[in-house]
Parts: structure tokens; C-alpha cells; sequence
């Protein structure tokens, strides 16, 4: 009622101090609910503090509180505030969470999917305290938010990003080591495999079958260390001017009549062809040795050694 056109500048003052009262709890208030903060994990208990997160589309979007010129109020004495409902909006004061932005795949190096933090009330406060001070002090500036949040007694900030950092380390090391755990496996095996092999062959003359037995257990350690999207690289033209080395990925495997049968797209012009197994391990071995040479650890595209 008093933020309607006919409101008194008396009720209009009320409607001001409401919205300034709902503004400050929004900013910072205590907690009558026990619930989790889902940027740093803790359970947030009744008494604490907190603060509201500044979200789009977390939920329902109130109807905008206060009043204004419209009352004859003037512009300092003016105040407005919208609140929002929904879900995960309150969290620790000094907590920073974070979301993430999945961009297109095309977006340039500039504005790439990552981790963009969410501001809250209480984060606007500080940050705007802080930069108040070191546009009077440059030392203030020089200290950062760190030190401004220990002088006044805030708590410190603490990140929902490392929090996930953290916790996918922590998962990506226990991936590696139980990869690991069955690669070994797989290499005594082949180490046997091999010893077997080596033995018979010092025994015994190589027949049709054996050499058949060898294209096999090799094409399926070629299957067993290669796999659709493996990256490569190809040495062409090798002694020649237009010596060059091309980057590219594996699309699909298939067998055919003479064998196994790699598809290949380059990165540089998008050429897709077809290798023999064979020839392509061939391939790739070549140009392993030959970056080992010049000192090359990756690339993507086109690489001309020759000077030109």
C-alpha cells in the first residue's frame, strides 16, 4: 500500500526502511534453519551467518519493494530491492561459490567453459568496502582482500573452486592407480606372451602358422594400445622440400579383406583416409623417432621442417 502512487511521503519512508532492513538481511543475517552449504560443504547450523547468493533463474522472482520519486521521496532517500526464492541460495559469509559456464566447443581461447564464481550480498560488501579504501589508500590496494578481511575481523574467503579441485584430484589419482593396477597385469601377460615366443622361435624353425600366430598377437597389441580418437602425427615427404609433419586422430577401426583397417582424419585440411594396421603403426613409429630427434614434444596441425 504505500508504494502506490497515492502513498503519503511518510508511508513512503516506511516502504524505504523496510526495503534497507530487507537488503541488510539479505546481506547478512543468522540462520533460523540447520541446513548444508553447498559451496564449502559445511553444515550451516541455527545462529550462523549468512548470505544471500546473487543467481539468475534460481527460482521464483518476487515483486519489487520500497518507494521512490514517485512519492516525493528524493534520490538519496530512494531505496528498492526485488528478492528471489529457490534452491541453494544462502550460504556461509565468506563462502565464494561457483558454477559451471559450459560454453559452445567454438568459443575462442577468451571465454572457454570454466568455473565462474557466483556473487552474493555479502561478497559486494566487501569487495565494495575494500575498493572505497584503496581508492583513498594505495596500500590498501597493494594488501588485497586477504588482509582487509583480517583487519576488520571478516572471515577469510573460501572458495566452492578449490573445494572441487580438490575433490577431482583426489578421484583422478584413484583412476590412475587402478588403471595402473591393471595395465601391469596386462604387461606380464605380454612379457610372458613374448618370452614364450622368443623361446620357440630360438627352438624351433618359424612355420606358416607361427608367423600367422605373430601377425595376430601383434594385431592385438596394436588394438589394445590404439583406440578411436588416438591422436598421431605422420612425417611426409621425408627428405624433400615439402617435408612436413600432419597431426590427426583416429575416426574408426574396422576389419576388412587383407586385415585391420584404420581410418584417419588430419587436423590441418580435414583429408580423411585409410591405413593398413601395419602401415600406420609403420607411420607413427617414423614420426616418433623423428620429433624425438628435433626435439618436438606436441603439435596440432602442420609442421614444415624444411626451411622454406
Amino acid at each position: 500500500m504505500y508504494t502506490t502512487t497515492k502513498a503519503t511521503r511518510e508511508q513512503a519512508l516506511k516502504a524505504v526502511a523496510a526495503a534497507q532492513r530487507a537488503m541488510e538481511r539479505h546481506m547478512c543475517s543468522k540462520s533460523q534453519f540447520k541446513f548444508k552449504c553447498f559451496s564449502c560443504g559445511e553444515m550451516i547450523h541455527r545462529g550462523d551467518k549468512i548470505t544471500r547468493c546473487i543467481k539468475a533463474d534460481a527460482g521464483m522472482t518476487l515483486r519489487y519493494r520500497g518507494a521512490g520519486g514517485e512519492c516525493g521521496l528524493t534520490i538519496a532517500e530512494t531505496a528498492f530491492y526485488q528478492a528471489e526464492t529457490g534452491k541453494d541460495m544462502w550460504v556461509h559469509i565468506g563462502c565464494i561459490p561457483c558454477y559451471w559456464d559450459s560454453l559452445p566447443e567454438d568459443c575462442n581461447e577468451y571465454s572457454r567453459p570454466k568455473l565462474r564464481p557466483i556473487p552474493t550480498d555479502w561478497g559486494v560488501k566487501v569487495y565494495g568496502e575494500w575498493e572505497k579504501l584503496a581508492a583513498d589508500d594505495e596500500a590498501w590496494e597493494r594488501m588485497g582482500v586477504s588482509y582487509f578481511c583480517m583487519v576488520k575481523g571478516y572471515p577469510m574467503e573460501k572458495f566452492m573452486r578449490d573445494r572441487i579441485i580438490h575433490a577431482v584430484t583426489r578421484f583422478q589419482a584413484l583412476w590412475r592407480g587402478y588403471i595402473y593396477k591393471k595395465a601391469y597385469l596386462i604387461a606380464l601377460q605380454q612379457q610372458r606372451e613374448q618370452r614364450i615366443e622368443d623361446e620357440r622361435c630360438v627352438m624351433t624353425p618359424l612355420t606358416a602358422g607361427d608367423i600367422a600366430m605373430a601377425h595376430a598377437l601383434a594385431e592385438q597389441k596394436f588394438l589394445r594400445e590404439t583406440n578411436v580418437g588416438h591422436r598421431f602425427g605422420i612425417l611426409f615427404n621425408r627428405g624433400e622440400k615439402s617435408e612436413a609433419l600432419y597431426s590427426g586422430e583416429i575416426m574408426s577401426m574396422c576389419g576388412e579383406a587383407n586385415g585391420l583397417v584404420v581410418y584417419v582424419r588430419f587436423h590441418y585440411d580435414d583429408e580423411r583416409r585409410k591405413y593398413h594396421w601395419k602401415k600406420f603403426a609403420s607411420l607413427t613409429f617414423e614420426c616418433k623417432k623423428f620429433i624425438e630427434k628435433i626435439g618436438i614434444t606436441q603439435f596440432h596441425g602442420v609442421i614444415f621442417t624444411q626451411k622454406r
